[in-house]
């Protein structure tokens, strides 16, 4: 597995984490508020009853409510009730809470036992958290094919993490033979929902013509839906556009502000076109100090472009080792 896909599918993970953890109980959603949920107690767990709503359902949408007021314990109690009742749901977000090591040490051991539960009884969110798992080998023997074909279930019931993991898949040529069109229409669809990861990905392809015809403007504008979203990579990408003049009018103080978003997120492309700005007077005024700065950073990291900036003469002085 090369890189670039290790990184998606950390990506991936991370998102079904930090999606969950705000208070998401469907890694690709924000909580609705729900007319029938139940009143809760001080400890987050369900109060009077809702002859309306199993016990199971009130339990999970206590532990909804407790993940919003970041209480973790209360949270996983009321999770770990539901999902001991059976409720698929209840079984894929405590498998979530369980990779999360929020309230305890992240136990993959555990997560893929709810998960395989969830699994069972045909949860997308199960199958996308099974699928990822094995996808990237966590608590279990990497298998790519296995891993297709949980995130196809799921896909297809149209949860956009699984659809913007398998569009990957088909990217790559992991558990499925290589296909960039259908990649780019399974990343169109998750992006369309809103999943960050997609909405590059997709803007990615339509810069490169990966899968869909070359199309400048709506490169830019899928990137600027995931760069204000906050997505570093989205952000510095955006930046190279308004830097180029691709798909949007050339500007360099634009340009600045992404990759400088990008930058401070630890993003080493945002940190090297920032420090390139610092260096060039692009968009700001020239500062060797700060461009040696952001060079520096990106170099630490590992990319090459930062160091052969620093080193050839062309940066505010060579890098120092």
């Amino acid at each position: 597995m090369n890189r670039y896909c290790a990184s998606f599918f950390a990506r991936c993970i991370f998102t079904l984490a930090a999606v969950f953890l705000a208070g998401g109980a469907n890694a690709a959603a924000p909580v609705e508020e729900s007319a029938n949920a139940a009143p809760l107690t001080a400890g987050g767990l369900p109060g009077a009853p809702d002859k309306k709503r199993s016990a199971a359902e009130q339990l999970f949408d206590g532990g909804r409510e407790a993940l919003l007021h970041k209480d973790y314990a209360a949270a996983e109690q009321a999770f770990r009730r539901a999902a001991g009742l059976g409720y698929a749901p209840a079984q894929s977000a405590l498998a979530r809470f369980c990779l999360s090591g929020v309230a305890a040490p992240a136990n993959p051991d555990e997560a893929l036992e709810w998960y395989q539960r969830a699994v069972e009884q045909g949860d997308a969110d199960g199958q996308t958290g099974l699928g990822l798992m094995y996808a990237q080998g966590l608590g279990v023997e990497k298998n790519d094919e296995l891993a297709a074909r949980l995130l196809r279930q799921a896909a297809e019931q149209g949860n956009p993490l699984a659809q913007s993991s398998l569009g990957q898949f088909y990217r790559s040529g992991r558990g499925v033979e290589s296909d960039e069109g259908i990649a780019a229409e399974w990343f169109r669809l998750a992006a369309i929902q809103g999943e960050v990861v997609a909405q590059n990905a997709i803007a990615a392809a339509f810069r490169d013509g990966r899968g869909v015809e070359v199309d400048e403007v709506e490169a830019a504008w899928w990137f600027r839906q995931a760069a204000e979203k906050g997505d570093p990579e989205a952000q510095a990408n955006l930046g190279v556009m308004y830097r180029q003049g691709l798909g949007v009018h050339q500007d360099d103080i634009e340009a600045v502000y992404w990759f400088r978003r990008a930058a401070e997120q630890g993003n080493s492309i945002g940190q090297y076109q920032l420090g390139v700005s610092y260096s060039e007077g692009l968009g700001l005024e020239a500062d060797a100090g700060e461009a040696r700065k952001w060079l520096g950073a990106a170099a630490s990291q590992g990319l090459s472009e930062a160091r052969e900036y620093l080193q050839s003469g062309q940066g505010p002085g060579p890098l120092i080792e």
